[in-house]
């Protein structure tokens, strides 16, 4: 695979990577030193979810380090990104196998940068592909709207709706995270329904059914990690998708895991389009073999 396309495809991939009501505790109290204490461990998905967004939306912005890994495949990067719905924006600088790329989202636009090599491919001398995420065009479209959603994913407030939707606490406990007092959740997702959220309405019904045979009599698991600080801010969720993959028909060896690290809450996030005249349609790239 080429490593532009590559990239993008890396990034639509992520979306692969990620009840009930119980007694809330009380507030975070603060101690003596004037910093937050950390309150009493939630019980319930819901409780930790609502209470964890709440934090993730007033900041609104975070740097997001991802480490994942399926087999032989591996991705890294960081985002730097402000999540606002249809005015996010984020960069993402990622490593694809050994292929390095960035990734920017601006207006409900991704630019591409690309290197030489597909430069001379697509007999461009435009540094930069665009794609507009809301087009009609139907390639484009499909490829905007999955790497929208693996954005998302990025989004500490989407993985945590997940725990919502798809998970349950295991159990829990009060530890350090790099020298800071944190809330240390173990979490089991249900992979089915996981499954049936990333497929959302877009693909068809004869190809869903054939996906959902292949999962049919098994039940699938996801084990996960969260830790929260005393703001009930995310720094850390890890996702081992081992066996799932594994029975999905993925890789028999290897690790499957995917960590994501949280910091710079609330940081002012400033990214902005290249300039006009390094830009070119990323679609009609595509149709040169890009």
């Amino acid at each position: 695979m080429r490593p532009t396309f590559k990239l993008v495809a890396a990034a639509a991939a992520l979306t692969l990577v990620v009840t009930g009501c119980g007694t809330r505790p009380s507030a975070p109290a603060e101690n003596k030193g004037g910093e937050l204490a950390l309150a009493t461990p939630f019980t319930d998905a819901l409780g930790l979810v609502e209470a964890a967004k709440q934090g993730t939306r007033k900041a609104k912005s975070s740097k997001t380090t991802i480490d994942a890994s399926s087999g032989d495949s591996k991705v890294t990067g960081t985002l730097l990104a402000y999540y606002d719905g249809p005015a996010s924006k984020i960069e993402a600088n990622m490593t694809v196998e050994g292929e390095t790329g960035i990734l920017r989202l601006v207006d409900q636009t991704l630019f591409i940068n690309l290197p030489p090599s597909e430069k001379a491919r697509a007999k461009t001398d435009k540094n930069w592909g665009k794609l507009d995420l809301n087009s009609q065009d139907p390639q484009a479209k499909a490829m905007g709207k999955a790497i929208q959603r693996s954005f998302e994913m990025g989004d500490p407030a989407k993985q945590l709706e997940l725990v919502e939707k798809t998970g349950r606490i295991i159990r829990s406990e009060q530890t350090q995270l790099d020298g800071v007092p944190v809330n240390h959740y173990f979490v089991e997702f249900d992979a089915k329904k996981q499954l049936a959220l990333f497929l959302g309405d877009d693909v068809p019904a004869d190809k869903r059914a054939e996906i959902e045979k292949r999962f049919e009599g098994k039940d699938l698991r996801i084990p996960a990690e969260i830790w929260l600080n005393a703001e009930q801010l995310p720094l850390k969720m890890v996702m081992d998708m081992t066996s799932f993959v594994k029975s999905a028909g993925g890789p028999q060896t290897g690790e499957a895991k995917s960590t994501y690290t949280y910091s710079d809450w609330g940081t002012p996030v400033n990214v902005v389009p290249p300039p006009a005249a390094e830009v070119g349609d990323y679609t009609e790239m595509m149709k040169q073999g890009i």
